[in-house]
């Protein structure tokens, strides 16, 4: 079976969906390298650079989202639709079809028939419905589990279609089978490997990869699934390995160990661009960022702390001394490109401002005016660590430094919550996934990662939801900046780009949602 991957555009587009964008969220540099009388060839493996170690292959469990491991779920899985970030518009991938009604509450997903996971089992109604339940199961962890909350109900109308039912109305629906809950799950492997699946997903997924060796954080190898439903892939294997600095990564690159790598040092990627390396760039909003830890117990859950922490970090500061001032300085979570303007500026440094906000923190709530920050063993991240722990001793708050691994850093910060301050990136992109950005990382009240809750964010995230028109988006993103500014949920630094690097002779390679990248087309001349 092949799939007409790139030519099939959903129908729901036709259907009213409000897909509009006036910039590109992804920048392409060389994209001449494959002339049309060009062929694929087969054989071959491909060594990944990615921008951090992978840990885990379950995409409840997994922490793997964009640039950040996604692209190995996506090689493993497959997803429903295909996300395209320049044109803002969705493809049928493992879909024959996605509609909704007029209100947008109601969608109807029709699977292409024929299609299995690598067990040999049915890729089916029920199996994508059980798939995506699992992120909202009691217990679950999964980054998905507050957008999948959307859903008020999923009902297998035949072997191959699904109807979902939205607890309110969502144009760009879609959106959220691109990304981890679109990353179907076979039942029976899921039933079979239990606890096992995390690290060795045999079966699982019906993607044009399937798994050969994983190493939790060291190293991962895919290699060519033979039965794949989409065709023949012309890889023979895929390695991801991790280097610990963008210089180590560049230079991979240009030595040929690596075919294709991540980047966000800003020097290391301003080089890549002098050099004109083949490849994306992407921009996106709160890629640096201080995340506050909001369950209770923590300091950080008093407001008048979280006022303090804002008024006392001057993010040029951060800009100079960590990303050598090739970051874009940024104090809101939207992208410097976002389409819609809120004329929101963010939060604002004021020295003067934290000093006052410190003492009368420390008076009204006992705080002993100390915090435990969370950053990485890498050096970037302990220059980033430094530099946050200066900037809040000139307001008088004493930073405690925790330094860990980056393969242990998700479980610290997002299971363990054992931290008051981390470094983090939640990368808003300017296009119809910010909804989404948001929504996973501060809707649901306190079901998400920070325990920050807010009936008003809530509200002004429904309205963004809810907004099919320019205007209407607007004026929902600006609800949810003055909701952002009033009550910090976060505090966003810098909009870092996000640099893909790619060999010349790489082909077939395009950007898909939340800087992903698909492999299934792929291949080295």
């Amino acid at each position: 079976m092949h799939r007409p991957r790139r030519r099939s555009q959903l129908a729901a587009i036709a259907a009213g969906l409000s897909l509009m964008v006036t910039i590109p969220s992804t920048l392409a540099f060389g994209q001449t390298k494959t002339s049309a009388a060009q062929q694929p060839v087969n054989g071959g493996t491909l060594t990944v650079g990615e921008l951090s170690p992978i840990t885990a292959l379950d995409p409840t469990i997994a922490s793997s989202v964009g640039a950040s491991g996604a692209d190995t779920l996506l090689a493993l899985y497959d997803t429903v639709v295909r996300y395209n970030p320049a044109s803002n518009t969705y493809t049928n991938v493992t879909a024959k079809s996605l509609t909704s009604n007029a209100a947008h509450t109601v969608w109807t997903l029709k699977l292409r028939p024929g299609i299995k996971f690598s067990d040999g089992t049915p890729y089916d109604a029920e199996a994508v419905k059980e798939s995506i339940l699992r992120h909202i199961a009691p217990g679950s962890t999964s980054f998905a589990r507050t957008y999948v909350g959307t859903i008020s109900s999923i009902t297998v109308v035949n072997s191959l279609t699904d109807r979902f039912v939205l607890n309110a109305p969502w144009g760009s629906f879609p959106y959220l089978l691109t990304t981890q809950a679109g990353f179907i799950t076979s039942p029976t492997a899921v039933a079979k490997l239990g606890s096992s699946l995390n690290v060795n997903p045999v079966g699982a997924g019906a993607g044009p990869f399937i798994l050969q060796s994983f190493v939790p954080g060291q190293s991962l190898t895919l290699v060519r699934n033979p039965d794949y439903w989409g065709g023949k892939v012309h890889l023979d294997k895929i390695q991801f390995v991790y280097y610990p600095s963008g210089a180590q990564t560049y230079a991979a690159l240009k030595s040929g160990a690596i075919q294709i790598g991540f980047l966000r040092d800003q020097t290391v990627i301003q080089q890549a661009n002098n050099d004109k390396v083949p490849g994306f760039q992407a921009e996106y909003g709160a890629t640096d960022t201080i995340a506050l830890n909001e369950f209770s117990g923590h300091p950080t859950a008093s407001l008048l702390v979280r006022q303090a922490i804002a008024a006392a970090i001057d993010p040029h500061a951060i800009n100079q001394r960590v990303y050598a001032g090739g970051a874009v300085v940024s104090s809101s979570p939207l992208p410097p490109h976002f389409p819609w303007n809120t004329h929101v500026a963010g939060t604002k440094y004021s020295l003067s401002e934290a000093q006052k906000l410190v003492k009368e923190a420390e008076a009204k709530t006992g705080w002993n005016g100390q915090l435990n920050l969370v950053d990485t063993t890498t050096p970037a991240s302990t220059n980033w660590g430094l530099t946050v722990q200066a900037l809040l001793a000139q307001a008088g708050i004493t930073v405690n430094i925790n330094s860990v691994s980056y393969s242990n850093v998700a479980g610290v910060v997002y299971v363990q919550h054992a931290y008051d301050l981390s470094q983090s990136s939640i990368a808003i992109p300017p296009n119809d996934g910010a909804y989404v950005q948001f929504e996973e990382n501060f809707g649901g009240g306190s079901n998400n990662f920070y325990g920050y809750s807010s009936p008003k964010m809530d509200k002004a995230l429904l309205k963004a939801r809810e907004a099919t028109t320019p205007t209407q988006k607007s004026a929902a993103y600006a609800a949810v900046m003055k909701v952002w500014d009033a009550q910090i949920p976060m505090i966003a630094n810098e909009a870092i780009k996000t640099r893909i690097i790619e060999s010349p002779n790489l082909h077939g390679i395009e950007p898909t949602s939340q800087i992903t990248w698909d492999y299934d087309t792929a291949w080295l001349s």
